[in-house]
């Protein structure tokens, strides 16, 4: 029989539920967060098939009531709000103890929480950085995905705290730009915006996504590719995205300063096509 002690005292069944998932023991379990603006998910098309195909990746069963329009109607009865709200959508596996999974079956939660601000994000967030360099970020299909398991951003955003900057940017093994504790990394420089590929391990960003499908609108050549830290020093603009800020703009990383321009015109045609 197995029993469960939080802080020296044993607890009812009931009571160790939340102690015996396995988002808890094994961060066995992936998410997603979404912004919720005027009663609508933004993006929800993106989220729901990116959370549809990480759940077939880990090998999890999808309910049978998830369609997509079902599952939205789900999520919007519980975040109702007359402000913007920051949805968080977990799913774990269940089952208890042991890597090996007894069941595919899944259980899930969701969060909800008020976003600042009367309207979908704008002005563009600004940002101080610099390089994470303890860890590195390996490359492969579940890279891609946002999992329950967060050991590396958790480093990077205390890194980033500890040293009085808004966020830090994670390298790959090789030592090539990747993306930063709270979303991917884009590089402007004249008319080509870069991005990393999603081979070197790059997460799956919605915003990322939108990020790229506008770009050929404002006449920019886009490339996916990897980029050496030197890139920031000759960089027009650097960004992150995600699905919560839409695009916030590099200010500085070390000495060198960045214009934001660019990042204001993609984050109002970002709000345009959320709003459409």
């Amino acid at each position: 029989m197995l029993r469960t002690w939080h802080a020296g005292t044993l607890l009812s069944d009931a009571e160790a539920l939340s102690f015996s998932r396995r988002s808890h023991l094994y961060g066995d379990g992936v998410f997603e967060t979404m912004r919720v603006h005027q009663g609508r998910i933004c993006f929800w098309e993106s989220h729901y098939f990116r959370l549809m195909a990480s759940m077939r990746i880990l090998r999890m069963d999808i309910p049978i009531a998830w369609g997509p329009d079902e599952l939205e109607a789900e999520i919007l009865s519980c975040a109702q709000s007359s402000g913007d709200l920051r949805v968080r959508l977990s799913v774990w596996r269940e089952g208890g103890l042991g890597y090996a999974p007894q069941t595919g079956a899944i259980d899930w939660a969701l969060q909800v929480e008020p976003i600042p601000g009367a309207s979908y994000p704008h002005p563009v967030q600004e940002l101080k950085v610099d390089l994470f360099q303890e860890h590195k970020k390996a490359s492969g299909l579940l890279s891609t995905l946002k999992m329950s398991q967060s050991a590396l951003y958790i480093l990077a955003a205390q890194f980033a705290q500890e040293q009085g900057l808004d966020d830090a940017i994670l390298l790959t093994t090789d030592n090539r730009l990747l993306e930063t504790s709270r979303g991917n990394l884009f590089v402007l420089k004249d008319a080509t915006l870069s991005t990393a590929p999603l081979s070197d391990g790059a997460l799956r960003g919605v915003m990322r996504e939108q990020v790229l499908r506008l770009a050929s609108g404002f006449g920019w050549t886009v490339k996916e590719e990897a980029l050496s830290p030197f890139a920031l020093l000759e960089a027009d603009e650097v960004w992150m995205t995600n699905a919560v800020s839409g695009v916030s703009a590099v200010t500085a990383y070390r000495k060198t300063t960045y214009a934001t321009e660019q990042a204001t015109r993609m984050q109002n045609a970002l709000r345009a096509s959320a709003l459409r």
